[in-house]
């Protein structure tokens, strides 16, 4: 005897697993364990963006989301008034179950680009979510899924859904009710990308160069401040990550990532409680009060601009990419620019007047020190000469066959600590102990 989905929704959900995702042609490789390096997101620095604080919800959100299925999900039949497709709208379960359960789904066309694999976040979890939410609560039936049509610069790696009111014109109710769900390729979003994306603590309050998790991050916060929606969700359809802005959007809570293949919860699971949370549901998660600036909790502060622009808008990002990175330089579309002639440290060459490349420190102490030893053997050679009973003392320089002597009165202004370190090093440099009176290994002058 086969089952309707509404026979035992909280059964049915207990097995809908997202079905494995379908590779086909040539798509990118999907790094394991490690970051794409791909995510080029345009997003820039923002004074406005007063994202101070992002706390990982932890271990503490598979509960939450576990007792709210438990309490709100019946485990047995709905009546026969109700199917499990819906006749006027053509609303479907299409996740599929276990063997007992009547689900009929064909899978999309294999993933090959970007846009198709939009097309299995919207098919398979997003429209099962959307019909299993408007059976459990029929006053939501005016609600469901959007896809933001509108072309933006970014549109070949990232994309957003918005569940929202479409029956009616927005308002500020639904818009704060609404939730925008961001997806991005898994050969973009990598899963070490989404695991960094979860544990980041706070966006940099300094005008610098964003990484691509920050980017990700500052992409979310504007696109939620222009719609004012607070809930969002992240997803690579291999990873799903849920999240929520404080009401002055200086805070966020971000759920850990969810594999597609997760259970107790699954992803359904957690979609479900996400919408019905950002309705304010019954037991859903609301973000805790905090004190933040009145201007933000008021909204008085300027809105990010619309990312529906050109790439000549963000022509000016191409200084802020330091010549060299962990990750790819943004274009900013520089195709269009001559090319400069770069040394390897980002430094452009002049070859009618060479300018000296920046020093830059290495990471490596005994680099450090073989740097400045190279760089001492291009200095004169200095002795130090002092005799007894002599009223003065003479300094000799051998560079060329010219010859340099100082009055003894100048040497009070040579730094006592060029003959003898008596201080601590810095974190470049190795340890000296204070008062070692062989002085500091990068001051190796011979005294005579």
């Amino acid at each position: 005897m086969a089952w309707w989905g509404i026979d035992d929704l909280r059964g049915y959900m207990k097995d809908a697993i997202i079905p494995e995702l379908k590779y086909g042609g040539e798509v990118p490789s999907c790094p394991l364990g490690h970051k794409s390096h791909r995510n080029t997101l345009s997003t820039r620095f923002r004074k406005e963006r007063h994202l101070t604080g992002i706390q990982c919800l932890g271990d503490v959100f598979d509960g939450l989301v576990n007792n709210w299925i438990t309490a709100n999900v019946p485990n047995t039949s709905l009546g026969l008034k109700l199917r499990d497709e819906d006749a006027q709208t053509g609303e479907v379960l299409t996740v599929p179950s276990t063997r007992k359960f009547k689900i009929n789904s064909t899978l999309p066309a294999p993933v090959t680009e970007f846009n198709r694999l939009w097309a299995w976040v919207d098919h398979f979890p997003l429209r099962t979510v959307q019909r299993i939410l408007h059976i459990l609560y029929p006053q939501s039936k005016d609600w469901g899924f959007v896809s933001e049509s509108q072309p933006h610069y970014d549109d070949h790696i990232f994309k957003e859904f918005y569940f929202t009111d479409i029956g009616h014109p927005s308002t500020p109710e639904t818009a704060s009710n609404s939730v925008l769900v961001a997806c991005q390729p898994p050969w973009v979003l990598s899963d070490e990308d989404m695991w960094q994306f979860t544990e980041l603590q706070s966006l940099p309050a300094g005008n610098s160069r964003l990484r691509g998790k920050e980017r990700l991050w500052s992409k979310l916060w504007d696109l939620c401040v222009r719609k004012q929606c607070f809930y969002f969700i992240v997803t690579s359809y291999q990873q799903w990550a849920f999240g929520v802005f404080s009401d002055g959007w200086t805070k966020a809570y971000i759920s850990p990532p969810f594999d597609a293949r997760a259970r107790q919860p699954t992803v359904m699971h957690a979609i479900l409680y996400w919408l019905a949370s950002a309705l304010d549901v019954d037991d859903g998660y609301s973000p805790p009060s905090l004190p933040e600036p009145v201007e933000y909790v008021m909204g008085q502060f300027e809105l990010p601009p619309s990312d529906t622009c050109g790439p000549e808008t963000i022509q000016e990002s191409l200084s802020s990419w330091a010549g060299k990175s962990d990750e790819v330089p943004p274009s900013a579309h520089a195709a269009g620019f001559a090319p400069l002639d770069v040394s390897e440290r980002g430094v452009p060459r002049d070859n009618d007047n060479p300018v000296p490349e920046p020093y830059i420190k290495p990471r490596d102490p005994i680099e450090t020190r073989h740097m400045v030893e190279r760089w001492r053997a291009t200095l004169p050679t200095i002795c130090v000469n002092q005799k007894k009973g002599k009223g003065r003392a003479g300094i000799y320089a051998s560079h060329n066959s010219t010859a340099l002597t100082l009055d003894l009165p100048l040497l009070p202004q040579l730094s006592a600590d060029f003959f003898q370190d008596a201080a601590s090093t810095t974190a470049s440099s190795d340890h000296t102990e204070v008062g070692d009176k062989k002085g500091h290994w990068l001051v190796s002058i011979s005294q005579r």
